[in-house]
């Protein structure tokens, strides 16, 4: 099995984003620049996110865990954005509802069994009340080492 690559390429703090899609962007590019996605990653996400939307309210601040099929996935990888300030992403459980998102996990997956071992590891950084809050406020080398030693899925 393969280790997923978190690389200090695609960890971003004080991102200044104006939507969902220009995040988005943002974090497919950094994956896409080293090789571990499929240029189809962006289009199928983009789609997939508005079928089955990832924004999730937590104690803390709105997070997102946008990710698509395995297809377009040649190197497990994740991308994370702190945002400068939050943009709106539809709910994971209601879609009709908006949710204020200040952090985004971008999965790029090569099985479909691996999403839950890194949603679990992600729902572990994040259950404590104010862990999120020390996350978005971490350097960007801070968050990579962080993310590094606690995001360890295989």
């Amino acid at each position: 099995m393969s280790k997923i690559i978190i690389s200090e390429e695609s960890i971003f703090t004080d991102l200044e984003v104006s939507n969902k899609e220009e995040a988005l962007r943002i974090l497919v590019d950094s994956l896409l620049d080293q090789g571990f996605i499929h240029d189809s990653f962006y289009e199928s996400l983009i789609k997939r996110e508005k079928n089955f939307p990832t924004g999730l309210e937590t104690y803390d601040m709105g997070i997102a865990i946008p990710h698509t099929e395995p297809q377009h996935v040649k190197q497990d990888s994740i991308a994370v954005a702190v945002l400068d300030k939050p943009i709106l992403f539809q709910d994971m459980v209601d879609k009709n509802n908006s949710i204020n998102v200040k952090v985004i996990f971008l999965l790029g997956l090569s099985k479909s069994t691996k999403h839950l071992n890194i949603l679990k590891q992600i729902f572990e950084l994040i259950k404590e009340e104010g862990s999120l809050g020390e996350i978005s406020s971490m350097s960007k080398t801070h968050l990579y080492s962080y993310l590094e030693e606690k995001l360890t899925a295989e």
